[in-house]
């Protein structure tokens, strides 16, 4: 992308302040040395009118390697000059806008240019945050060499990098497959391959004839055949990131709820990433400061999804997840596993999981309120505290279970896999 030149802005003080002592001087002595100040201050002016110039007629190019990137993923940024009026030594500042108000400086260069002869510049960066991301100006300085006077040239063309969520690799995760197309595993037994054994798991309260004997035989436990399917499931996911209204102590979940808020993103673009792979239908509403949601539709295309996740922001007074919900409940059919990823949640919403667990196959509800362990590292005790109204709406959950209404609370010494392997018995 080609950018413009925007303004240019000069600081001309300490030539000014020499050049009118030299015109006092020549006025009050008119000698050699008076006329060869003023012929010097003469040249520092043509010098500063044609630099001027110079940089104002630059032509400048910026592109980069990627328009869409995950967080810490490497991003090379492109800048190429020319100046075809002459020879000049020059800094380059190049910007990047983040967060919509914060700015920070990607390129910051001693350049030197020849006539006519390009010059291509590179810079690596990486952003640890999700969201969009703004290229915005070039500045372009030239100072003289002893201070007399210093150009600045803004050059502008807004491009945009949108920053992903990254992916967190998932084993499984337990949606119900009530799609009758090609898929890979489904609860229904008719739709059951048994000619195709994916392969062996343990035993966990699985009919008799699921168990593979010589397996078991060999290993000394009891292990059942893991076979292939022909149903996709059809999940919606409803991701709340705003504070509840009946949160007592704003202040405080207001705090937690910023980390939140990005586990709860990942969680979500890992559960969306699994799903689409292995060739199911997802759809994602994002109760945040705006609802943002895809139409309703069967689609297994993931990127549209995360890009969605990438761009929400939640806050302590916007919508309801329990509202945006209530809207939606007419859209729900029997082939739907329903996914609600919460941070804080009361059992006043229990009349409302019920109603969609009446339309939909099963409905599970994630409470994230303290993050969830990375995979990577091994699980450490935990002494956090959970608010007796969320402790309510698990317990009284428990009873609706055999039901298809499956709450749980993440612990942070748990991760993901785990949560999702202690549901997938169900």
């Amino acid at each position: 992308m080609k950018l413009k030149l925007q303004k240019i802005s000069s600081s001309s003080g300490i030539l000014s302040l020499f050049t009118t002592l030299s015109a006092l001087w020549l006025l009050a002595n008119f000698n050699g040395f008076s006329v060869i100040l003023c012929i010097c201050c003469g040249f520092l002016w043509f010098n500063y009118f044609s630099t001027k110039q110079k940089i104002g007629n630059l032509d400048i190019e910026r592109w980069a390697n990627r328009t869409r990137s995950f967080t810490n993923e490497d991003v090379i940024i492109h800048h190429r000059l020319c100046c075809s009026s002459g020879n000049m030594n020059i800094n380059i500042l190049s910007q990047i806008k983040v967060a919509g108000l914060l700015t920070y400086n990607l390129l910051d260069q001693p350049v030197h240019l020849q006539k006519s002869q390009p010059i291509i510049l590179q810079a690596k960066t990486t952003f640890s945050t999700r969201g969009k991301k703004v290229l915005t100006d070039l500045v372009v300085v030239y100072e003289h060499p002893l201070g007399f006077f210093k150009h600045w040239a803004h050059y502008s063309a807004e491009q945009q990098i949108l920053v992903l969520p990254k992916i967190m690799y998932l084993e499984s995760f337990p949606s119900r497959l009530r799609e009758l197309l090609p898929g890979i595993r489904s609860d229904f037994k008719l739709l059951e391959d048994t000619t195709q054994i994916k392969g062996v798991r343990e035993y966990s309260n699985e009919p008799l004839n699921k168990i593979h004997w010589k397996i078991s035989a060999k290993l000394g436990e009891l292990y059942v055949k893991e076979l292939d399917f022909t149903a996709v499931s059809n999940t919606i996911i409803y991701l709340d990131l705003n504070l509840s209204k009946d949160i007592f102590a704003k202040n405080v979940w207001a705090q937690i709820r910023k980390n939140y808020e990005e586990e709860a993103v990942l969680a979500t673009s890992s559960i969306i990433y699994w799903l689409t792979q292995q060739g199911n239908f997802i759809d994602i509403v994002v109760v945040a400061r705006e609802v943002l949601r895809r139409n309703y539709g069967s689609t297994s295309d993931w990127v549209n999804a995360v890009e969605l996740l990438a761009m929400a922001e939640g806050d302590e007074n916007g919508p309801q997840l329990a509202d945006e919900l209530a809207k939606d409940l007419y859209v729900l059919n029997p082939s739907n596993t329903l996914v609600i990823i919460s941070m804080y949640l009361t059992d006043s919403l229990l009349p409302l999981l019920i109603n969609a667990r009446a339309k939909v196959s099963r409905v599970i509800v994630l409470l994230i309120p303290y993050g969830f362990r990375d995979p990577r590292y091994k699980p450490t005790r935990t002494y956090e505290m959970y608010p007796l109204d969320m402790q309510r709406l698990n317990e009284r959950a428990r009873l609706l279970e055999k039901e298809q209404i499956i709450i749980r609370i993440v612990k942070p010494s748990q991760t993901l896999q785990e949560v999702f392997d202690e549901i997938q018995g169900f």
